[in-house]
């Protein structure tokens, strides 16, 4: 499997590389870099900065807010060359929002301000672990519920409805935490995989090779 990786900054994918490694080969791609012309099997989206709010019709609502437009914009090109191809993509924390937006979702600009629990991102800015409630295809995977990791202070407001898609677990709080769409081949998680070793974290790359 041929994998592009998109990530904010070169120097902060060691943990996507070894993560993915299993999959096949990784090439890293950044907003400031031309997009490839290679034929690649898979698509995933790192974290990083928030989406700019004017991508899903809001401005700016709070001063915690840090938006990159260039990548968004260089990401959601990203996308669409991948989904035109027939092309699986895979989205993690930013990446899983960008889809929502991507998509025509709309997002909560931050969590604990718009009433959320402080259970998804640590007080100095940690990754934590919260308690998720699977359905679909993931309940048939890991079960009624786990544990993942969260580093991230905003989520999914509206679902995205042209992914045709499917929620695949919530949190405790009822913010939606992943979705896949069987149309596009789209999966997205809000949380970070390749920063937990857990059976969750392999159980999706199993799942990865199927899509």
């Amino acid at each position: 499997m041929r994998i592009l990786l998109s990530v904010g900054d070169r120097g902060k994918a060691g943990n996507y590389l070894m993560y993915l490694k299993d999959l096949g080969d990784v090439e890293i791609i950044t907003f400031d870099s031309k997009i490839p012309d290679g034929d690649y099997d898979l698509l995933v989206l790192g974290g990083g900065e928030d989406i700019d709010p004017k991508l899903y019709g809001e401005v700016v609502r709070y001063e915690n807010v840090e938006v990159e437009r260039l990548r968004d914009d260089f990401e959601f090109e990203l996308v669409e060359r991948f989904l035109l191809r027939g092309k699986a993509i895979f989205g993690i924390c930013r990446g899983f929002q960008l889809l929502t937006v991507f998509f025509g979702g709309t997002l909560y600009q931050d969590l604990e301000k718009e009433g959320f629990k402080p259970i998804h991102r640590g007080k100095n800015g940690e990754d934590v672990e919260h308690r998720v409630i699977f359905s679909g295809v993931f309940e048939n995977y890991f079960g009624l519920e786990g544990i993942v990791n969260s580093n991230h202070h905003q989520g999914l407001k509206g679902f995205p409805e042209r992914l045709k898609g499917e929620i695949l677990a919530v949190s405790e709080d009822h913010l939606v935490e992943a979705f896949y769409s069987k149309t596009y081949r789209v999966l997205g998680v809000q949380w970070h995989p390749e920063r937990h070793n857990s059976p969750i974290s392999k159980g999706i790359l199993s799942f990865l090779k199927l899509i």
